[in-house]
């Protein structure tokens, strides 16, 4: 089977997901407030501008697609199971993550720029217009490195998800529910060892505000310069990819 044809088959599958969690956040969001309100009488403390103002609409994207990347197990059981190679599987898998990323991300920037900005009178609707949009002195050319940097972002919660989901799916169901508890934890507690032992030591950070100003492109000016940051999600971008391309290639289909 060709690589055009499973790439349509996860396409269908995928976007029915993605368009239920749309749905099930909306509902939770917007209409549960609502329905609240007609029970305890407070009807006219709703307003759903209110909370289309205050609601990290576009920011549900980067979330949905960090989940369903983590997510991808049944699909690759399902076409291993009927002769699709991990090649093609891992190749059309990248190619529907980057349509609905190319998509996504264009939908949340005409929302921000046609709807919330006009809204709440605000431009400051994501990372790069909080801290890069005064870089550039040309309008045009900001909502192109917007879109870039945005892309990137989309790109890295995505990879993440994937190489959680190919990771996890190495191991038993046991030891996967026990990483996902044991991991945050142990992730926790050694950051905040971490941070501890680098403010008390004579270091005082230093190296790591260094590296962090030259990572967010600060300058004195208070302006801030996106392309090394930029730089350094492509760079991370491409050791992800890698290391989920591994991961892929030692995927096994698990006894149930």
């Amino acid at each position: 089977m060709k690589t055009s044809q499973i790439t349509k088959y996860l396409f269908k599958r995928q976007i029915v997901i993605l368009g239920e969690m749309y749905l099930v956040t909306f509902a939770a969001i917007y209409i549960l407030p609502l329905l609240l309100s007609l029970i305890t009488g407070t009807l006219h403390d709703y307003s759903f501008v209110r909370i289309l103002k205050t609601s990290p609409i576009t920011g549900f994207f980067s979330f949905f697609m960090f989940v369903i990347a983590t997510l991808s197990y049944e699909n690759f059981k399902f076409l291993i199971q009927n002769g699709i190679s991990r090649k093609t599987f891992f190749e059309a898998q990248i190619t529907v993550y980057g349509l609905f990323i190319l998509i996504g991300n264009t939908v949340n920037l005409v929302y921000n720029y046609l709807i919330y900005t006009p809204m709440t009178n605000r431009d400051t609707f994501n990372i790069f217009m909080t801290a890069y949009a005064k870089f550039f002195s040309n309008g045009i050319i900001t909502v192109i490195f917007n879109f870039i940097f945005s892309a990137l972002t989309l790109v890295i919660m995505t990879l993440i998800g994937m190489t959680i989901g190919s990771f996890l799916s190495l191991f038993s169901k046991t030891w996967q529910r026990i990483l996902l508890v044991a991991t945050p934890i142990i992730g926790g507690v050694t950051m905040i060892y971490i941070i501890n032992a680098l403010e008390t030591s004579s270091l005082k950070m230093t190296w790591v505000e260094h590296f962090a100003e030259l990572i967010l492109g600060y300058h004195r000016s208070g302006i801030y310069n996106p392309f090394p940051m930029m730089a350094f999600m492509l760079l991370i971008s491409v050791i992800m990819l890698a290391i989920v391309r591994y991961l892929f290639s030692k995927k096994q289909l698990k006894r149930e």
